[in-house]
């Protein structure tokens, strides 16, 4: 029976954490939590007592600052940590906003019928935010989201001296994806050299995985639609999330938006927050628990 690891970056435990942890229990899922180190009297112990089929796993807390490394770093953490417990079909890598909107038996079917695959979505067109590389950005894990003038002046200033990570084929796209086993380890293999190349750069979380992806033989295996005519998909069909980037940054599902989510082809689904609207988390739950 194929065996799944789920891997949360989580910085909230709240509805939609622990609700997303009920959704995941399932007899062919480990689960491995990487709680954000800035969050207060998180009780790992309680958390993994809410599963009941599933083993829960924790990995070093860290703390993870918006755009920094520390946002690769969790992802490296996540998977070397799953990696070493054992050996999985598929590595999803889910943030602690996510639900599924499949029931754990669909998904394992999904899965199983296109073992294999990739899912990792791709922007569309070439990489063309090569600022995000090129330049350092030594203060990033400090700002966060704060003083974008600062960061954007800080890259200004080294444009006529400094050009980092000449000669590499970037590439990006949502950060949330559906790897294998084999690809899975060949991106910890590669921990040294992610390490060089995106230590200090700018929201390289889109980019890591992406870059390592298509400079390696993985990259044939890549899921995409076959009508639609493409190498493969640029929209996240092909990571199986449905994310609503057009109503915002992304949009937080309400509980109108249900149908719609039932309906979908995908697996899971981002964002919730119970502070916005608890009620689709909890109609989410009702329907994939009965």
């Amino acid at each position: 029976m194929a065996k799944h690891a789920y891997l949360i970056i989580a910085h909230k435990n709240d509805k939609t954490f622990k609700t997303l942890v009920q959704l995941l229990d399932y007899k062919d899922n480990d689960i491995f939590i990487h709680m954000d180190s800035k969050l207060d009297n998180y009780d790992a112990a309680k958390t993994e007592g809410i599963a009941k089929k599933s083993r829960v796993f924790h990995s070093e807390r860290t703390n993870v600052s918006w755009g920094g490394y520390s946002q690769i770093n969790a992802e490296m953490v996540l998977l070397k940590k799953a990696t070493e417990t054992g050996k999985y079909d598929y590595y999803h890598l889910i943030s602690g906003e996510d639900l599924p909107i499949k029931t754990q038996k669909e998904i394992h079917v999904f899965f199983d019928k296109n073992k294999g695959k990739e899912y990792v979505e791709f922007f569309k067109g070439d990489f063309v935010d090569d600022y995000r590389v090129k330049y350092w950005y030594p203060f990033q894990e400090k700002l966060g989201r704060k003083n974008p003038r600062f960061t954007s002046m800080f890259a200004l200033i080294q444009r006529p001296f400094i050009r980092r990570n000449r000669g590499i084929k970037f590439q990006k796209g949502t950060n949330w994806f559906s790897i294998t086993d084999d690809f899975a380890r060949y991106v910890v293999s590669k921990e040294e050299w992610v390490k060089r190349v995106f230590r200090k750069t700018w929201c390289c979380d889109e980019v890591f995985l992406h870059t390592l992806l298509v400079g390696s033989p993985f990259m044939k295996n890549v899921f995409h639609h076959a009508d639609d005519g493409k190498k493969y998909g640029w929209d996240n069909t092909c990571c199986m999330r449905e994310i609503d980037w057009t109503r915002g940054a992304p949009y937080t599902f309400r509980l109108e938006d249900f149908d719609m989510l039932m309906k979908s082809e995908m697996c899971f689904a981002r964002k919730f927050d119970a502070s916005v609207d608890d009620k689709i988390i909890d109609k989410i739950k009702k329907r994939l628990s009965a």
